[in-house]
């Protein structure tokens, strides 16, 4: 854990002595202040809306909307992915400040994933067999066998991990979810954590890319096949990719063009912290297939039009549309300056194929989150809608799901 992660876990932890006296004033806010992004709504008569009722009663262009549904664990550096077919959003791990600031192995689910659904516990928090609590890790989502992959991420003591994961039935229907661990084949990946990982249902290939532990970085770039445990012995492999990797591998983002087998990667850092950016790298033959992987700088680091220079942000992608959608994020203005965002950005022609990538940013409407890193995201492609969930900054942490509808910016 970095000096600006303890100063930020000793600010907020002050922060939530103060907790009870910012829950009486939610009431007060409830109608809708530019407060209200800060807590979560006492519980009380705010009723829920079906999806329906949300998308007839939402503006025309971009804006964000949430029921202020709270959950008792308030997450930094958790994994959220979706699943379309029940509306659900999954939330694994994190850094739990509603626990004394300590990690979490707890599986959550929010049914449904519209801002307004209510949330579960599917797997509670210490459960046996469960993965060793952690933050920082990646986790992928294979739709149609219902399994939520989990890799890495840092364990309490500043232990970082390399183990692999698998839930089954983790969207809460079909049977008891089930935690596996697995065990892979050949060479497998340094421990780390703030990596990015992509998932790949055509050939049931995990992706890994980059990440750090105390003392290094990493740019390298490893498939996992078979990562859904199913179908064979899953087996590492590390890819040889051309090109030059991207310049931040730590807290960037990644996100994956099944159609055409690329990887897109936005922003991050380096290990010293002195070197951000905010280009954008595309890899080809990313699930190491069909070709030898080539890395391209699509935007160059400060190309005019771009994001400001982030890590730590969160980024879904409209693969129909092919646009990388980004939201949120820190910098450093200062040797011990925290600057976070909550802007959004859409890049157009993110897989660098067929056009030149362009960076947008939409005028949103109404009520914003916070300022944040750390949070989780997940994208409805059917309903156009970015799911952003938890995080925090120097002065607030965050408990509740915001929804960005028309999300793409189309």
């Amino acid at each position: 854990m970095t000096n600006s992660d303890h100063m930020r876990t000793l600010v907020a932890a002050l922060g939530f002595l103060l907790l009870g006296s910012v829950l009486a004033l939610a009431q007060e806010l409830q109608e809708g202040t530019s407060m209200l992004h800060n807590m979560g709504r006492l519980p009380g008569s705010m009723a829920g809306k079906s999806d329906a009722e949300d998308l007839q009663s939402a503006p025309a262009g971009p804006h964000w909307s949430s029921g202020f549904e709270w959950t008792a664990a308030v997450l930094s550096a958790s994994t959220a992915v979706y699943d379309p077919a029940t509306d659900v959003m999954i939330v694994f791990a994190g850094e739990d400040w509603g626990m004394g600031v300590t990690l979490s192995n707890a599986v959550l689910l929010q049914t449904p994933a519209n801002g307004h659904g209510k949330w579960s516990t599917l797997v509670a928090n210490g459960t046996a067999g469960s993965p060793p609590p952690r933050w920082g890790h990646t986790a992928a989502y294979d739709t149609a066998n219902n399994r939520m992959i989990v890799f890495g991420g840092q364990a309490m003591g500043a232990q970082y991990l390399s183990d692999v994961w698998v839930l089954n039935h983790a969207n809460g229907h079909g049977g008891a979810a089930t935690w596996s661990q697995l065990s892979p084949s050949g060479s497998s990946p340094e421990p780390r954590w703030s990596h990015t990982a992509i998932y790949d249902p055509v050939s049931n290939r995990m992706i890994l890319f980059g990440g750090a532990n105390a003392s290094e970085t990493f740019s390298d770039v490893w498939a996992l096949s078979n990562a859904n445990g199913l179908g064979g012995t899953p087996t590492w492999t590390e890819l040889s990719p051309g090109g030059s990797a991207p310049k931040g591998v730590y807290a960037s983002s990644a996100v994956y063009d099944a159609a055409n087998n690329v990887m897109t990667v936005f922003g991050g850092e380096n290990l010293a912290r002195d070197t951000f950016t905010n280009g954008v790298w595309t890899l080809s033959h990313a699930n190491g297939l069909g070709g030898t992987p080539q890395w391209t700088n699509i935007l160059a680091d400060g190309a005019a039009g771009s994001p400001a220079q982030r890590w730590s942000h969160s980024a879904v992608y409209d693969i129909a549309n092919n646009r990388m959608i980004v939201f949120g994020g820190e910098a450093f203005s200062g040797a011990a300056s925290v600057s976070c965002f909550n802007d959004v950005w859409v890049l157009a022609n993110a897989n660098g194929l067929g056009g030149r990538p362009i960076w947008t940013k939409p005028t949103i409407t109404g009520l914003k989150p916070g300022p944040r890193c750390h949070q989780t995201a997940a994208y409805d492609a059917v309903n156009n809608r970015m799911m952003v969930f938890g995080g925090d900054n120097a002065d607030a942490v965050y408990y509740v799901t915001w929804v960005l509808s028309h999300a793409n910016g189309l």
